[in-house]
């Protein structure tokens, strides 16, 4: 052999080992860890590196809200990285949006900026001359998108290329391990929330009663029946029960009765099996035989058609029930808690709502007060939500000023504690200090009118109560303590100043 031929096997055999290498390198960072945003990052920089680009994307899809998320960038201009992590693009937007939905990859060999696929300014300004998007799949899907650019001319070797479409597989399964990861993980925060009640957030005499009453129940079968205004935490109750019962380990599972037509809810409750109807072409399990052992909770349970209110009620009674299109029975053991926005006593006596239903499932009730009759839990409330979108967020904000935390205590909260969540997410997104202002909450919450405009006893005192038990973090004992009275006169203070409930 020739010295040039060796020289040119020795070059071959280099360039494929450090192919394979790259290869390699992904598939021992990927595994490494379930830091999905460290690993991508890694990850990004090894294939800058290996490509002799300029500057690369990995885009992570959220299929909750189809949005294109930069999880790991390099050598991108801060307007274009402002322009993606603020206004992220959605599926079937932009160049990234368009691979994902398609499935496709895209390969610009020049002038790329220039193509009219690109939709945002930024990227059309980011003077891009090569650019490769490629789709990252696991199981079938597409689960993110890489993207490779370089600013000036560049012509990429094919087998580069061919190196790159390999290199999405590990990554895509990255991606997807670190999802079911996620959702394992949350699931067992989520259990955990619940144990001994912590998850829900009180200092209110008449939720403590509640709570005390709901440890009575924990493992007795008896159903439930919860009633309380839209975003009182009516199926945060029911997961605690479940999740300090006997049951715990066993399935729970909420479904809206009147998010279903009747048809599709009986077929979701109770299974239908083989030629039923037309679609029916196996049989398929419903939520009470899903729920088995379990807890099934029934929210919504007023707006049920006279029907399936029958075959509840004959469910409740023998523990029984046939799939749609089935003569044969199955038995199943599970808990019934049920959930409504009505009061049941109009709906039964005007025959909207069946009596022997009614009391089948309202053998034990609990009626969840609205916001505006705990309103002492406010303050606790919306640190403890700033907290969570704090670290949803990336944010930094410290606290709540005593002027904004005036308004939102003066405020009817028809929407509850899920308005109440949705108005500080709001305000910590729109905020511009480190503390949440008056100027940051919505429109409909009126604005409070300061102390030093009104010079009464009575508008300083609330300033300075409101003041302590945000300090308190809404603990009336500590804050009874500071103020230097007894907590009985605090309390008479509140409900004098209508911030207690009755």
């Amino acid at each position: 052999m020739k010295d040039e031929e060796v020289e040119d096997f020795h070059g071959t055999l280099e360039k494929q080992n450090k192919k394979l290498s790259i290869l390699y390198e992904i598939s021992l960072t990927v595994s490494e860890s379930l830091d999905l945003k460290a690993v991508l990052a890694d990850v990004l920089q090894k294939i800058i590196e290996f490509m002799s680009v300029d500057a690369g994307v990995i885009y992570v899809i959220n299929e909750d809200t189809m949005e294109m998320i930069p999880l790991a960038f390099r050598n991108l201009s801060d307007e274009v990285i402002k322009d993606l992590t603020e206004k992220r693009v959605k599926i079937g937007e932009c160049m990234c949006g368009n691979i994902a939905q398609l499935d496709c990859e895209v390969i610009i060999n020049e002038k790329a900026s220039e193509d009219s696929r690109f939709t945002r300014v930024s990227l059309r300004k980011e003077g891009m001359e090569f650019y490769a998007g490629l789709p990252l799949k696991a199981k079938g899907k597409v689960v993110g998108v890489l993207c490779a650019i370089t600013h000036r001319m560049y012509i990429p070797d094919t087998e580069v290329l061919d190196i790159l479409r390999a290199a999405t597989v590990p990554i895509g399964l990255a991606i997807e391990n670190a999802r079911l990861f996620e959702d394992i993980k949350k699931e067992a925060e989520d259990k955990n929330r619940y144990l001994n009640f912590e998850g829900i957030i009180t200092n209110s005499n008449r939720m403590n009663e509640i709570l005390n009453l709901v440890r009575k129940v924990l493992n007795v079968p008896t159903s439930l029946l919860i009633y309380g205004e839209s975003g009182t935490g009516k199926e945060l109750i029911a997961r605690a029960i479940h999740y300090n019962s006997i049951r715990k380990d066993k399935p729970f599972i909420p479904i809206n009765c009147a998010a279903l037509p009747e048809t599709l809810l009986e077929s979701e409750l109770f299974g239908y099996v083989k030629g039923a109807f037309t679609g029916a072409v196996e049989d398929k399990k419903g939520l009470l035989e899903a729920a088995d052992e379990g807890t099934l909770f029934l929210d919504e349970v007023n707006s049920m058609s006279g029907n399936l209110q029958l075959k509840l009620l004959r469910f409740l009674q023998e523990r029984t029930f046939y799939k749609v299109g089935s003569t044969t029975s199955r038995m199943v053991d599970l808990r019934i808690i049920a959930a409504t926005n009505q009061n049941l006593d109009a709906s039964k006596e005007n025959g909207s709502f069946r009596k022997d239903l009614y009391y089948r499932l309202n053998v034990i009730g609990i009626e969840l007060p609205p916001l505006r009759e705990r309103r002492e839990d406010i303050p606790l409330l919306s640190r403890y939500f700033i907290n969570k979108y704090n670290r949803k967020l990336e944010k930094k904000i410290r606290n709540i000023s005593d002027s904004a935390l005036s308004s939102l205590l003066t405020y009817s909260w028809p929407g509850n504690i899920r308005e109440l969540e949705n108005t500080i997410e709001r305000a910590i997104i729109i905020t511009e200090d480190n503390m949440i202002k008056v100027d940051d909450l919505p429109p409909q919450i009126p604005r409070h009118k300061k102390a030093m405009d009104n010079w009464s006893l009575e508008v300083i005192e609330i300033e300075h109560i409101m003041r302590v038990l945000n300090f308190t973090e809404g603990e009336k004992k500590k804050a009874a303590r500071l103020l230097g009275i007894d907590q009985t006169t605090l309390w008479r203070k509140l409900k004098k100043y209508n911030i207690a409930e009755d």
